[in-house]
C-alpha cells in the first residue's frame, strides 16, 4: 500500500512547510516600533547588538522584519527602550496598526516627541490620564468625521 504522506510531497515538490521561525507582518510592525524607541532613545544599532548579543546587522534585520525577534530577547529590549514589553508588543497583532489613515498623521518627530514625553511622566496614574485624555481627542476626531 503506498505512502499517503510520500504521494502528497510527491505532488508539491516547490512548496516547503511554513515555518514558525518565519517573519511575517507583525515581525516588520515590532521592527518598526523597535527602530522608533531605539532612535527615541539615542541608541545605536551597536548598542542594542551588545545588549542582545547580536550582531548590528542582525538588529537590522530584526528592525525590517526580515528576522523574527526571538522572545526571550523581549524583556532585554524593552527595559533598555525604557518600555515594558507589554507597550513594546501593543498592537503588533492588530489589522489596524498598519491601515492606512484617512488623513496624514503627525510626522515621526512629533510621534516621537509624544512618547519621550509619555515616557518620562514618573507616575502610572499620570500617565493613564494622559492616555484617558488622548483617547478622548481621538474618539472626538473620529466621531466629528463620521
Amino acid at each position: 500500500m503506498p505512502d499517503m504522506h510520500a504521494q502528497v510531497l510527491d505532488e508539491r515538490p516547490d512548496e516547503r512547510p511554513i515555518s514558525s521561525r518565519a517573519a511575517d507582518t507583525s515581525d516588520a510592525r515590532l521592527g518598526v516600533r523597535v527602530r522608533q524607541l531605539r532612535r527615541l532613545r539615542g541608541l545605536s544599532q551597536a548598542d542594542i547588538a551588545q545588549a542582545l548579543g547580536v550582531t548590528y546587522q542582525q538588529v537590522q534585520k530584526y528592525e525590517t522584519g526580515k528576522t523574527r525577534l526571538p522572545a526571550r530577547m523581549l524583556p532585554t529590549l524593552a527595559r533598555m527602550l525604557g518600555v515594558d514589553t507589554e507597550l513594546l508588543l501593543a498592537g503588533v497583532q492588530g489589522e489596524d496598526a498598519i491601515a492606512t489613515p484617512p488623513h496624514p498623521g503627525p510626522d515621526e518627530r512629533e510621534t516621537a516627541e509624544l512618547v519621550s514625553a509619555f515616557v518620562a511622566m514618573r507616575h502610572p496614574q499620570s500617565r493613564r490620564r494622559l492616555l484617558s485624555i488622548v483617547k478622548a481627542f481621538a474618539a472626538e476626531a473620529g466621531a466629528a468625521e463620521i
